[in-house]
């Protein structure tokens, strides 16, 4: 986030010279370092309270630790006005590159506590009128959120270290008096923990699916689906639908994405589009989605587009800059037409099943 110092310092200074840009720079690395320090969480809150709020509110004062450090960090470097009714915009603009900075570099936890507590401290706030604030203000609270859901998809990750531990054990090979049986033993425990490993994958995807449609909100699009327009809608919920199926994928799991795409929408905007129009509805995290399931299969849509027409599309897309579209080729590459209609649940289960086949080519299983 210091790569934005020009950025944040528009708060109090619409054309920040390259020599304050530096030494504002200088000062809001040092400030990271102190507010870093696990004893110094108090005072990190207090300079989140004042990004958040302004150093010219109330429950900041001229003695206010927070203020006083800021001040010495500016100081030790550049000139600055002693008097907060002066320098409030000066200390939020240096602090906000500190707290940016701390958000997207922190540890885990730390990382994870200071992205709730901007979110906690942002989220009920009126929009500032002030542009500059207002840039500050949507890029600190997007960075915390990218980090708590960062954070919260390492929490859930899941791994099996104690089988593997187990199926490192090598019985001896020349036999004593106890090793029989453990021979006998240790295959039967290995292959009760697969069996639960296994059970286990079954419910998890059952409850992770569930929750998915009950909550209807998409982690590639950070928005709930509902606010998605329906093309858009079933492209991330065939994404994440297959990501989520075990293989092979269970025969409900096709309307799972049509009522998904469906729910609480009116008929009148559930009419068919054509390809053409629907990948208009297509984001970059959209694409960056379905590409991350592309590149575990090395070449595979670009070699069968027949096979696999959206996700030859999807790459066609990405590899086009900054005006991306399909033409003729598409039509000559997989004998699909551009402009046939067909309702959106339908290009959802496509892009669902692309998913799925292109996971089992990868190899790669639900553990």
């Amino acid at each position: 986030m210091l790569n934005k110092a020009f950025e944040f310092l528009r708060i109090a200074d619409p054309q920040p010279s390259n020599e304050k840009v530096k030494l504002r720079t200088k000062s809001a690395t040092e400030l990271v370092a102190t507010l870093a320090i696990k004893e110094n969480t108090l005072l990190l809150m207090a300079v989140l309270q004042g990004v958040v709020a302004g150093f010219d509110s109330p429950v900041f004062t001229q003695d206010s630790s927070s203020v006083r450090l800021l001040i010495k960090a500016i100081k030790d470097h550049d000139a600055l006005p002693e008097d907060l009714k002066e320098n409030a915009l000066e200390l939020r603009a240096v602090a906000g590159m500190a707290i940016g900075e701390l958000l997207e570099k922190s540890s885990s936890s730390d990382a994870a506590i200071l992205s709730a507590l901007a979110i906690s401290a942002a989220s009920l706030r009126a929009v500032e009128k002030d542009k500059h604030i207002r840039w500050m203000c949507e890029v600190l609270l997007a960075a915390a959120n990218k980090g708590l859901q960062l954070e919260a998809t390492k929490r859930r990750q899941r791994g099996t270290p104690a089988l593997e531990q187990l199926n490192d054990i090598e019985l001896p090979k020349e036999s004593t008096e106890g090793d029989e049986q453990w021979r006998e033993v240790l295959p039967a425990v290995k292959s009760a923990l697969l069996e639960a490993k296994g059970q286990a994958a079954i419910d998890r995807e059952e409850i992770e699916t569930l929750w998915w449609m009950f909550t209807g909100f998409s982690e590639i699009e950070q928005k709930p689906l509902a606010k998605l327009s329906p093309s858009a809608s079933a492209f991330v919920a065939g994404i994440e639908l297959g990501e989520r199926a075990l293989l092979p994928p269970s025969q409900s799991a096709i309307t799972m994405v049509e009522r998904v795409v469906e729910s609480g929408r009116k008929a009148s905007t559930l009419v068919p589009v054509t390809l053409e129009d629907a990948i208009k509805e297509w984001t970059p995290p959209m694409l960056s989605g379905f590409a991350s399931t592309h590149a575990k299969c090395d070449s595979t849509p670009s070699q069968c587009p027949a096979l696999l027409p959206l996700s030859w599309a999807c790459r066609r897309l990405s590899e086009g800059g900054d005006s991306p579209k399909l033409g003729k080729e598409f039509t000559a590459a997989t004998g699909l037409a551009l402009n046939e209609a067909l309702p959106p649940a339908v290009w959802g289960a496509q892009v669902f099943r692309e998913t799925i086949l292109l996971r089992f080519l990868a190899g790669v299983g639900r553990n």
